[in-house]
């Protein structure tokens, strides 16, 4: 599951959508770990490290 290069919005947007898709063992792990420390649910906290891993690959930070 590579990510898409690039900068744009299109492309951070299809980088989440690839990650929401299905965690690998290790991102599940951590899912559910975020989850617990945050009190949300599992889904919630997988959505939540998808942008942040597709921001992070197209060298962005997330607006506040």
């Amino acid at each position: 599951m590579p990510l898409k290069r690039g900068k744009s919005q299109k492309t951070i947007s299809a980088n989440i959508k690839e990650l929401m898709k299905k965690p690998s063992k290790a991102r599940a792990k951590g899912v559910r770990t975020l989850a617990k420390r945050t009190g949300t649910t599992t889904k919630e906290a997988q959505r939540r490290q998808a942008v942040a891993i597709a921001l992070s690959s197209a060298g962005k930070k997330r607006k506040k």
